[in-house]
């Protein structure tokens, strides 16, 4: 089914607007074959870059007026960079970082996942306006981008409680560095500062909203902060011994222990895992990713569960989950639920020339529109006319044939959930049936529409932007943020390393006796019931 406001992705596609750096040992590839833009190209077509995201999104102006990120500020700096001199290899670094200063994570350029679902389905089907011969220069701009913007470090940094720590030991040329090490500076300046200037070099960066701040644990992937190829960290142990590490930005670390789970996006390279508790009467369902197969997988088993067992409560465990389909988990859900899933959603789109165009919309057409209006009741942004979408929106309707189930759905989240993942942790926000523990994404959250991609019109640099923003339930423009969590449940530095470097964290055992989140739904079993 399609929905005017969820972003209906296939997974593969979601996964690529979170950051996932990759390297070919390949040579970069040569430019004596690509268009070769003249000065007035460069300029004029940046300008139709700039252009389109100011007309197609709506992030742009909640960044400026609540994060202190001004696009129009950044983009223009980089315009000042394009000069009868500029090569085509700078000038692509120039469109990526105008790109990057949006930080939005469907905001993005299209890689070579990307580009090859456009060739396979969305070009065939006319949702993309070029044709696949124009895609071939952009095979060979990801392969440069990759290749030049990003350095090969890898440190395996989290963040938490405010702060940055290195996970794992590692020695690095006959160094030994231990553990649990608290970052205080890079490059001479105090971490959290130098993070700030990263605007568009990295994205998206993430928004503590404890300590009103950006942050990302991989904000050291950017080449161009190495100076002199070097990265001058200084850490801090628990015995407040003071260590320095000059990384290169070709370099790697050796860790001392074996890390066997990343604690990031699609995290987990398994499928669906899926448990019953006896003892408490618990269906455990691990979903890695929303691919709408997954979801029928999850049906499957617990139709075989129920058949021979009683289900006290059903736990969904999202974490690492990038997005995909919402129909994903409607395909299990409609058979737990007892009521309909459902909010009174208000989202946003600007009302520029390009949105008219695109959603075929007019003042008029608006003013006389039963579900769009100018005047939504609610915080609006100063700096950017924009109309509202409000109806209610039916997420999950139950099925007429349910499995026989009146308990909790516990929906077990970490910061890595994204898009679709992130709608169905929402849904606990509006139902006593489902409850969410866990942690916040600090990533900007809500109801999303398809993205619109756009092709430039001298290098065919094909991009793509987000256009919607979801206003439903705020106060304040600060709560456009809209991720949120019922039951807030963190990881020491203690059990990330254990979950790092344990094979079987989605196991009974481990379950059981080393998961704070699944500890709490234990918990919440004998408090609520």
């Amino acid at each position: 089914m399609r929905y005017l406001y969820i972003l209906l992705a296939i997974c593969l596609a979601t996964s690529c607007a979170l950051k996932q750096k990759q390297y070919s040992s390949n040579p970069s590839p040569s430019f004596d074959h690509l268009p070769q833009l003249t000065y007035q190209q460069m300029r004029a077509e940046h300008d139709t870059l700039v252009s389109f995201i100011k007309q197609v999104s709506p992030i742009i102006y909640f960044n400026k007026e609540v994060r202190g990120i001004d696009f129009s500020w950044h983009a223009a700096q980089l315009r000042k960079q394009i000069s009868p001199k500029t090569t085509m290899e700078s000038y692509l670094h120039i469109i990526k970082k105008t790109i990057n200063a949006a930080q939005d994570g469907h905001t993005s350029q299209l890689n070579t996942v990307l580009l090859d679902i456009a060739k396979q389905y969305w070009i065939p089907t006319g949702f993309v306006s070029f044709d696949s011969a124009s895609t071939e220069n952009r095979y060979k701009y990801v392969k440069y981008l990759k290749e030049s913007f990003y350095s090969k470090a890898d440190l395996n940094l989290i963040y938490t409680s405010g702060a940055y720590y290195n996970l794992m030991p590692f020695s690095y040329r006959g160094k030994d560095y231990p553990a649990s090490m608290k970052l205080i500076s890079c490059n001479g300046k105090n971490i959290h500062d130098f993070v700030a200037t990263l605007t568009e070099l990295y994205s998206p960066l993430r928004w503590d909203r404890v300590n009103n701040r950006v942050y990302d644990e991989n904000f050291y992937w950017p080449a161009e902060i190495y100076r002199q190829d070097t990265l001058k960290m200084t850490f801090i142990d628990q015995k407040n011994i003071q260590h320095q590490l000059n990384i290169n930005k070709n370099d790697s670390v050796t860790y001392s222990a074996k890390k066997v789970n990343d604690y990031s996006y699609f995290g987990q390279t398994d499928t669906v895992v899926t448990h019953y508790f006896d003892r408490e009467g618990i269906f455990y369902a691990k979903l890695p990713a929303m691919r709408p197969e997954l979801g029928d997988t999850i049906k499957k088993r617990m139709e075989a569960i129920f058949a021979q067992h009683k289900v006290n409560s059903v736990v969904i465990d999202i974490r690492g989950n990038g997005g995909g389909s919402d129909n994903t988990y409607n395909i299990f859900l409609k058979k737990l639920v007892s009521d309909t899933l459902k909010k009174d959603v208000i989202v946003a789109r600007n009302f520029s020339p390009e949105i008219q165009k695109k959603y075929h919309i007019n003042r008029d057409s608006i003013i006389k529109s039963n579900d769009k209006t100018f005047r939504p009741g609610v915080p609006q942004f100063k700096s950017q006319d924009m109309y509202f979408i409000k109806q209610s929106f039916n997420f999950v309707v139950p099925d007429s044939i349910r499995f026989p189930f009146n308990g909790y759905i516990y929906i077990l989240q970490d910061k890595f959930i994204y898009s679709s993942a992130s709608n169905l942790s929402s849904l606990a926000q509006n139902t006593g049936q489902l409850i969410s523990i866990g942690g916040t994404p600090d990533l900007l959250g809500g109801l999303q529409a398809n993205v619109i991609i756009k092709m430039l019109p001298y290098s065919k640099f094909i991009f793509r932007v987000e256009p919607q923003i979801d206003f439903t339930g705020i106060k304040r423009l600060e709560d456009v943020f809209q991720n949120h969590v019922e039951y807030p449940v963190s990881y020491s530095i203690e059990n990330l390393y254990l979950r790092t470097t344990t094979k079987d964290i989605f196991g009974k055992t481990f379950l059981l006796k080393n998961d704070p989140m699944f500890r709490k739904v234990l918990e919440l079993e004998k408090k609520l019931n």
